[in-house]
This record gives C-alpha cells, structure tokens and sequence, in this order.
C-alpha cells in the first residue's frame, strides 16, 4: 500500500511535551525508531487488502526552523524532506496547514496512486482535506495528541490510539501490569453474563455489567485481561444469544429486543436521571469519561491528595488513582484517569507548581469540558452548565 506521511511537528512535539517531556524528546530524537513501528507493526486502516503492506514513499516534516532547528537533522536522517514553516506572525503562527494542505492536495492528483494519507496532527483545520480523501476514495491515518474534535476523528479512517504510539512507537515502556487471572476467564465471565441476563430479562448498561463482573474477578480492574478496555475485552466473548451494543452512549448488553425493554439505571446516576441525560450528550460529542459524579468527586481527591506527597507523572500517577479507587471500592478504569489527567494538563496546569487543591483542579477540569463543548457546539446554556457543575462537583 502506498503512503505518504506528513508531520505537523509544532504540533506533536508541543502536545506530546504537555504530557510529559520525554515523550517529546523521544519523538523528536528517535524518528527512525517510531516510523519503524508505523511500517511494521501499525494496523492498516478499515478498507486496505488483506495482505497489503505499508510503504511510506513519502515523508514530510513541517517545523518552525526558529524554534526547533536542532531537530532537523535526526528527521533528515530518516528520510524526511524538511519544510521550512516559519512563525509569520507576533503571536508564533506558522504556515503549516496551508503548506500540509497544498501538498496533500498536490500528491492527490500524482500519478502514483497514493493509497493511504497520514496525518500527524491534532489540528481540526485537517478535517475538510481528510474529508476530500475519503470523496477521493483514499484511505486517511491520523496521531491526534490531545483532544481532537468529534468531526476530525470520524473523517479519519484510522485513529492510531496516542497512548500505543507512545508505548509502542517511541518504545516508552507503559506496558499494562500483568494480569493475574487464567487464561480461560473468558468462558466464566460469559456464564456470568448469561446469567445475569436471563435472570433480569432487562437490558442493562456496559457499566453496570462491567463492575458486577469486577466484583467478581476484582484482578480484572487492572487492564481487563491484557485488553486494556471493556469494551476490547467484551470483544473476546461469545454470549449468545444475548448481544452487545455501542451505539448508545457507554453500551449496553441487549437481553431482549432493544426497542421495547426497560435498562436498568445506569450505576451511580439512579438519583439523577435528567443529569445523565445531558452529560451523556457531552461525553458522545466530547469522549468526556461518562463516570458518575461520585467518581468525579473521590477522583480529584485523591488526585489532590497524591500529588501532595508524590511528583506528579502522568503513568505513575494514574496507576496509583486507579490502585487508590479500588481501595474505596469505587474503581476508575486507568484509561478514564488518564483522560482526565490530560484534560487538566491541557488546560495549561502544572502540577509542579500548583496550586492542586481540590476546587482548582475541579476548575480547571470543567473549563476544559465547557472548552471541549464549545468546539463541537454545544450551547452552554443556563441549564448545561448546571449540569458540569453538578457533574463535576466541588470536593
């Protein structure tokens, strides 16, 4: 399959540095290492032939030769052609996407047949060119560091997942901890849910299902039996004649037809269906962590209180929340905490240098929604924002 690749470095290096300095560094220093990955172990986007191979023909890097010139010779070494986007204007903007765009646009029409575009950037301003692939019938890749909005991340074909780059491409070993169940977990975790199923009759919501088999199999809480998610675990099962469905908000295990049975209340929401109703808009456009407003409350807590007594680092800290939830018997899968804690690093916070009281951090986290909000236009009327605040609640 032949692709073509294009780097928005500002970009990358500037989200990736946001989390935690290495991860920059790693990017910046070790092209060679993560592009190897890209080639050799990255799945292909929906829509490529079975045994089709990535070949990247060509590879593009756009920086700001003011800012990060050091960087250019690792890049020239692996290949990439260098482009020059330095800042135009007094605020730092640069002409990247403009460059990014003609170039994209240009090798559209060559003569080679690109298959595959590659985009590394969490610049929304890519969405109508990759939209103008897919017309074009060519398949898109994107790395969007960050939060990228809901439209750019349903024009690509393919999302590569930040945290495997990390892990995988930059060779930052995060590698979930080992999980201690068999290998035939599955098999128990399939009577469990047929059981329930047929007992109840109802159809219920993935959350709940999720923490009675928690409850159960608490060794699961870890990383679902190497899946990472639920939802790739729930993947691994067979429960029929009962499904799963991920179109609604969060999932849900269909007993009966989907159209006619009652749910069950979502766990931690019964006492406030109308708050459900509006955050669950949220987090569909925003990709929010749907967790209940006690978990958002015992989660800044213990956020507080951990960065109290030990240096924050996006890793070790989430793997002390996520131990700290199970503890109070309120399990936050690591993959929600981590959201989190993205959200109040791009907001600009420094946990180094505080302040990481509770009622900061419950600010900058809301600002961040009611920013996530604002790009995918959601109207922040009277009764939205009641609803963040009631969401994420002041400890």
């Amino acid at each position: 399959m032949k692709s073509a690749l294009f780097i928005d470095f500002d970009n990358v290096y500037s989200c990736l540095k946001q989390l935690d300095l290495t991860y920059a560094e790693r990017f910046a220093q070790q092209p060679a290492a993560w592009l190897s990955w890209l080639v050799d172990a990255l799945q292909l986007p929906d829509g490529a032939p079975a045994d089709a191979k990535r070949r990247i023909l060509v590879r593009r890097c756009y920086l700001n030769p003011q800012v990060y010139q050091q960087f250019r010779a690792r890049f020239n070494m692996a290949g990439f052609e260098i482009v020059d986007c330095p800042a135009l204007t007094s605020g730092g903007k640069t002409s990247t996407d403009i460059h990014m765009v003609l170039d994209i646009v240009d090798l559209l029409q060559h003569e080679a047949h690109y298959d595959e575009f590659i985009v590394f950037s969490a610049d929304a301003d890519f969405t109508p060119v990759l939209r103008r692939l897919r017309r074009w019938d060519r398949r898109t890749t994107v790395l969007a560091v960050g939060f990228p909005s809901a439209a750019y991340r349903a024009s690509a074909d393919l999302l590569i997942n930040p945290d495997d780059f990390i892990r995988y491409g930059l060779g930052i070993d995060d590698e979930p901890e080992p999980a201690t169940v068999p290998m035939d977990i599955g098999a128990d975790v399939e009577d469990l849910i047929r059981s329930h199923l047929q007992q109840t009759q109802r159809n219920i919501s993935c959350a709940h299902m999720a923490n009675l088999i928690i409850q159960k199999y608490p060794q699961l809480a870890t990383d679902w039996n190497g899946h990472g998610t639920f939802r790739k675990f729930s993947e691994t099962l067979d429960i029929e004649p009962f499904t799963f469905e991920w179109n609604a908000s969060g999932g849900r295990l269909l007993a009966v037809d989907a159209d006619t049975a009652d749910t069950l209340p979502h766990e931690g929401w019964e006492t406030t269906p109308h708050l459900y109703d509006i955050v669950s808009r949220i987090h569909e456009a925003t990709d929010i962590p749907l967790l209940p407003p006690g978990k958002y409350r015992l989660l800044i807590s213990l956020l507080s209180r951990d960065v109290a007594s030990h240096p924050f680092n996006l890793v070790e800290t989430s793997k002390r929340l996520r131990d700290a939830s199970k503890d109070a018997a309120q399990p936050i899968s690591r993959s929600a905490i981590q959201h989190v804690l993205r959200g109040i690093l791009f907001r600009g916070h420094a946990f180094e240098r505080g302040p990481n009281d509770p009622s900061t951090l419950q600010q900058k986290l809301t600002d961040n929604i009611r920013s996530l909000c604002l790009r995918e236009q959601i109207i922040l009327d009277t009764e939205t924002e009641a609803a963040i605040q009631a969401w994420i609640p002041a400890t």
